[in-house]
């Protein structure tokens, strides 16, 4: 999953020169800008953002309050905050603390600095909307028109699934394809169909001697799941929490 972060400042040049810090150090941002909090506000309000990393100079005390609101909100639905000044006064960190930001930057620090900052405040199992659930023996069938390419499946929630597979020449990873699954529940079987997804992300874990892929794990998302998919879906998550409750009361 992408980390989507604002970069607010009124200054284009040090919007600029944070964005470049963010992409040469996080891999998987996504980062916009806003010259004020208004424009700020409007684009998390339009969509989900994780992160805004904000000036003192751009903030006043509505945007505090507006930082204040969010935080307040569900994991799934917060976002976090990040002040970055070239000031070392005390008492504006004092305020923004009230507030409930606790993370601050002074500039100019090192990119890696800042990566290390964001990574730390912004982590993926945070930005997670959903549970991911692993099942041994979990398997996947990954269709792209007449090809089709078995997987294990690692992880998976009601959003996507993560994939283990040897790497098949004619996969096009930036294509969508049609994904079932297949799972064994306590010696019972059952498949989840017709999960049109798309591939967000891909890594090769296992390489041949000539260094080209063997074996790679593709994170896909659910762009569209049928009713019954969906009804299917939330029947193996109860199952799955079922086992786990009788686990947890034998311990």
């Amino acid at each position: 999953m992408a980390r989507n972060i604002i970069v607010m400042d009124s200054s284009a040049s040090m919007r600029r020169i944070i964005r470049t810090m963010i992409q040469a150090t996080v891999n998987d941002a996504v980062v916009s800008e806003a010259h004020n909090a208004e424009e700020a506000q409007g684009l998390i309000e339009d969509a989900r953002y994780h992160l805004v990393i904000f000036s003192r100079e751009s903030s006043n005390k509505n945007w505090l309050e507006f930082a204040q609101k969010r935080l307040a909100l569900p994991e799934a639905q917060r976002t976090n905050f990040i002040l970055f000044t070239s000031s070392k006064k005390q008492d504006y960190f004092e305020e923004i603390r009230r507030y409930g930001i606790q993370e601050r930057i002074i500039i100019p620090c090192a990119p890696t600095e800042l990566g290390e900052l964001i990574i730390k405040t912004c982590t993926h199992f945070a930005m997670r909307a959903s549970r991911r659930y692993s099942i041994h023996d979990t398997s996947a069938s990954l269709a792209q028109g007449s090809s089709s390419f078995s997987a294990e499946v690692i992880n998976f929630s009601e959003g996507g699934a993560l994939c283990e597979l040897d790497a098949p020449a004619q996969f096009n990873w930036f294509m969508p394809l049609m994904i079932s699954l297949e799972f064994n529940i306590d010696g019972v079987k059952s498949k989840v169909a017709g999960l049109y997804s798309s591939a967000r992300r891909l890594s090769v874990i296992e390489s041949n001697s000539d260094y080209s892929p063997k074996r790679i794990r593709l994170a896909c998302t659910f762009v569209t799941v049928p009713e019954e998919s969906k009804k299917q879906l939330s029947e193996v998550f109860r199952l799955i929490e079922k086992q786990e409750g009788q686990i947890g009361d034998e311990a």
